[in-house]
């Protein structure tokens, strides 16, 4: 008798050199699932209200949405605490320039964005 499920069973012999590789990577889900910044497309399958809101419910007023002028980008949710260190004025366009080039209207992308801020400071003795 086979091991294999009744459903498999009745494959035909043909078949039976066919070779499948599966690589799966398993990691914790973390919370919110947003780490830095999504930039969501204009036809995307879910709009940017919408994972705004779901994002809000996850970790109220952790991002912060913004709608832009832009022939792919319908909106950018960035998360406060970099709004905090850099200006959105700023952050916002930096996005766009690097999100454009690799999405269509229906893409939302993710960003990680790491922050490092650099003081100097010199004064006189």
């Amino acid at each position: 008798m086979s091991d294999l499920p009744p459903a498999m069973s009745s494959i035909d012999d043909a078949t039976h050199n066919a070779r499948v590789d599966m690589r799966i990577r398993l990691s914790r889900f973390n919370l919110p699932p947003v780490q830095s910044a999504l930039v969501v497309g204009k036809q995307a399958s879910i709009g940017s209200r919408a994972i705004g809101k779901a994002l809000d419910e996850m970790m109220p007023h952790a991002f912060q949405r913004f709608e832009v002028e832009h022939p792919l980008v319908e909106a950018v949710l960035i998360r406060e605490a970099h709004l905090r260190r850099v200006p959105a004025a700023r952050l916002l366009p930096v996005l766009l320039r690097h999100a454009e080039g690799f999405m269509t209207a229906s893409d939302t992308l993710h960003f990680e964005i790491d922050l490092e801020v650099l003081i100097r400071e010199s004064f006189e003795l």
